[in-house]
């Protein structure tokens, strides 16, 4: 069975956990709303005071009760700041109860100073229970946003959690000597320490991790989406476009949507007056659409749809409610009513009609509309295409 010196853990955590600090603390002074990072950083100098503690501590294996203390606040805080990366409530007072409980009963009652296993057996369960509530959070968030490490965080902790909850059962199988290491430990302690070396580096890591892995996330959405509506820009829409028409095979329509005369607005009450009404347009068709419909923002004021399985007529009715949804919509722009309508060009088509075809039938009944003079509904026929399409 291969051995462990204490000492040398307590050395590397306090250097590690130092370490993961500061970065965690340079990650908030970058961006300040972020107060997980305050949270993991705090976390992060508590364990490294603990290991200090324990290093500078007479013990031989478990430390003093400020040392240890300080390391379940590290897991504590942790846990309360993966709580908060993921949108959920946090409370300090969660956060703070383990530990303090922690501390003040093996502080005060006898049977804490007396007996090194009963310290052992209650660290060890709040240990566990921290990592099984990092767990469960993981657990949770999985089925709301994936993330590429978020599955190896979540079977570590729950790795942890069972190792530490077996480690507190042995000290009734194979108790720690109460004269120290003289007596020598026994099987499992080089193990458990072992294992809670790892959880300093593995646990803030795993935090950084997930961080990176949000911002892939957060700039492949960037790169797909228009920023002022939310919904998906031209090259993205029309690339899920093609990928969906292929898949369905059947019936679909296309709309394409205008916003009428926003050049007038942008002049009247500056881009920002424009921007509100094009992000309340967008709202707006989002709305009134089938939740299986794609759209997105093609360019300045025009907006694109697909409905699979909608046949003409029904398309045709779905563009009208669109273009009287926003007629009755009032836009209040400076404290002032404007009036915004917009203009709905409309095609069908079956499996033969690609999605780049259903396209330009489209365009060209919005065209259509435009040259009639707005703020209409136009369904794509033969006799009606322009000479553009």
């Amino acid at each position: 069975m291969f051995s462990i010196d204490i000492q040398t853990v307590y050395l590397v955590s306090f250097a590690v956990l130092a370490v993961f600090a500061v970065v965690f603390l340079r990650h908030w002074r970058e961006d300040p709303d972020r107060i997980e990072f305050v949270l993991w950083a705090v976390g992060a100098g508590a364990g490294s005071l603990g290991a200090f503690l324990g290093l500078v501590s007479d013990s031989y294996f478990i430390g003093t009760s400020f040392a240890e203390s300080y390391l379940l606040l590290a897991a504590a805080f942790g846990w309360q700041g993966l709580r908060l990366f993921d949108h959920r409530k946090f409370d300090l007072r969660l956060a703070i109860a383990g530990p303090g409980l922690f501390f003040v009963l093996t502080a005060s009652a006898p049977v804490f100073e007396q007996d090194a296993n009963a310290r052992i057996l209650f660290l060890s369960m709040l240990g566990a229970l921290y990592s099984a509530l990092i767990a469960w959070e993981h657990r949770i968030s999985e089925r709301e946003e994936h993330l590429a490490n978020r599955r190896a965080a979540r079977i570590w902790f729950s790795l942890q959690a069972g190792l530490l909850f077996l480690a507190g059962l042995a000290t009734f199988i194979a108790p720690v000597p109460q004269d120290g290491v003289s007596a020598g430990l026994p099987f499992w302690t080089a193990p458990a320490v072992l294992a809670v070396f790892l959880q300093s580096i593995v646990a803030p890591l795993s935090f950084l991790l997930l961080l990176r892995d949000r911002l892939v996330v957060e700039t492949r959405w960037a790169s797909a989406t228009d920023s002022l509506t939310g919904l998906a820009n031209r090259f993205t829409f029309l690339d899920m476009l093609q990928t969906l028409s292929t898949k369905v095979r059947g019936e679909g329509a296309f709309l394409y949507v205008d916003v009428d005369h926003v050049k007038r607005i942008n002049d009247r009450f500056g881009h920002s007056g424009g921007d509100e009404v094009l992000k309340n347009c967008a709202e707006i068709i989002l709305r009134e659409l089938p939740e299986h419909a794609l759209l997105g923002r093609l360019a300045g004021a025009e907006f694109a749809a697909y409905v699979p399985f909608c046949k003409v007529e029904e398309a045709e009715k779905l563009a009208h409610i669109i273009h009287d949804s926003v007629e009755q919509q009032m836009f209040f722009l400076d404290e002032e009513l404007v009036p915004v309508t917009v203009s709905v060009g409309v095609a069908h088509g079956a499996m033969q009609v690609t999605a780049d075809e259903l396209l330009k039938r489209a365009d060209a009944a919005l065209h259509t509309a435009k040259v009639n003079g707005r703020n209409s509904v136009v369904v794509w026929t033969d006799g009606q295409r322009p000479s553009f399409a």
